[in-house]
């Protein structure tokens, strides 16, 4: 284990990191398989979208359910799975602020009312009593995120749309292999929806998928995003005279994303398992600090993916305000961001966007949308996620580091907190 290093001066005073050997991450983000699987697409051009179909099956195989179905990106699966659940104007989707806006934004694609609902404070993930208390009979559907990779209280959730015609949709796109009570995420709502986006656990650069096993949501987003092969796949009646125009968009993904993340999907299972060690481990190392409080899980939960190793800062206990600490850690060498969680991660509820921006003069959904289909909310409306977004750190989520690369992380962190009744000083002295 790392020494205690409190009498050494902290590195923005001019004192040793603390950190001073990288991750080591040694994790090919390219293996020569997914090269394999791509160049197999470039050799064999004429059955190309042949892909598409192998990944879904594979997909589908993996999460346990009736029905995967490929998309150009993961907007496009939750834009997908909210139209499924019948949202139009006058309805309203719960959702989390605690998520991504591409989680909220096709809402208001679909001319519904976004309802944003608070988190539980430990995993960051939608908190289900309140969602439950945001429900009226204008509700079509809930949306939880696994946030970094954490599963949500999948059994509250489900309790509360038993029974309903309320949609519960997933959207897994940070959790790629979590599970719940051993059942893996995106197959426990009515509708899952996944990122492989770039930077996700399973990646095609730009590619995404919705699984479910409703034959009727199945047509629905199959209607909406995917003229050129809804023909021969419809599982109802409902839309056959569509015959294969469906209703005329395409979120199609692409064959060579496809062969990617076939690739990618096969080596899952070993990402996941480096990652759940070294989280496990981290936990158990800055737990010990005081003022630094890791990400939780549920009992039922274990994480997927893990797109990000989070935490919150408590700076009464620390005695120096979050970006003090943040500063000095990033100083100390430690892999965050010397500000607080941006891009609205956390507040969402918050956005212009999602309040008082002006449509004014535009087309689409957003030129029909009546003026209180938006709900404005101010600070302190949802108090939970402003304080995690407030006082969240993030570090950088390599796939297997050394313990020597997690020592020294915990020891920065250790350090900073036992110069915290004098940190303020020190930032403010740095500039």
């Amino acid at each position: 284990m790392a020494q205690v290093v409190s009498r050494e001066a902290l590195a923005l005073e001019g004192g040793p990191k603390a950190v001073t050997v990288s991750s080591s991450d040694t994790w090919e983000r390219v293996s020569p398989l997914e090269k394999q699987y791509v160049n197999a697409v470039l050799d064999d051009y004429g059955s190309a979208y042949d892909e598409i179909e192998k990944f879904e099956e594979q997909f589908r195989d993996f999460v346990g359910t009736r029905y995967a179905l490929a998309h150009c990106n993961g907007t496009s699966t939750i834009h997908a799975a909210v139209f499924a659940s019948g949202a139009r104007l006058g309805k309203e989707v719960i959702v989390p602020s605690v998520t991504w806006h591409a989680s909220i934004t096709p809402i208001l694609h679909c001319n519904a009312t976004p309802v944003f609902c608070d988190i539980d404070p430990e995993t960051f993930c939608a908190d289900p009593e309140d969602a439950r208390r945001k429900i009226t009979p204008n509700t079509c559907a809930i949306i939880v995120t696994h946030v970094y990779g954490n599963p949500a209280d999948m059994d509250a959730f489900r309790e509360i749309v038993e029974g309903t015609d309320i949609t519960l949709i997933e959207d897994a796109s940070h959790a790629h292999g979590g599970t719940w009570d051993g059942q893996q995420v995106g197959s426990i709502g009515d509708i899952g929806c996944f990122s492989l986006q770039g930077s996700k656990a399973v990646t095609g650069i730009e590619a995404g998928v919705a699984t479910t096993n409703c034959p009727d949501l199945y047509d629905r987003m199959l209607a909406l995003g995917h003229y050129g092969r809804t023909e021969r796949m419809w599982q109802t009646e409902k839309f056959t005279s569509l015959h294969n125009i469906g209703l005329g968009v395409k979120y199609r993904a692409n064959p060579l994303a496809m062969a990617m993340a076939r690739a990618q999907l096969e080596r899952l299972p070993e990402l996941n398992e480096k990652r759940l060690a070294w989280f496990s481990k981290l936990d158990a190392l800055l737990g010990q600090i005081p003022g630094i409080h890791p990400q939780k899980t549920y009992p039922s939960a274990e994480r997927g993916g893990l797109l990000l190793y989070a935490g919150v800062i408590d700076p009464t206990e620390i005695g120096a305000p979050v970006n003090a600490v943040l500063q000095a850690l990033v100083a100390e060498g430690v892999s965050t961001t010397p500000a607080i969680t941006p891009f609205g991660y956390g507040v969402m509820h918050l956005e212009p966007l999602f309040n008082d921006f002006d449509f004014e003069g535009l087309g689409g959904p957003w030129g029909d949308l009546p003026a209180d289909t938006r709900r404005p909310l101010q600070r302190g409306s949802l108090p939970v996620s402003e304080h995690v977004h407030d006082t969240c750190f993030w570090l950088s989520t390599p796939v297997d580091p050394t313990d020597e690369w997690l020592e020294q992380n915990a020891a920065a962190f250790r350090k900073v907190v036992e110069h915290g009744p004098r940190l303020a000083e020190a930032i403010a002295k740095a500039g």
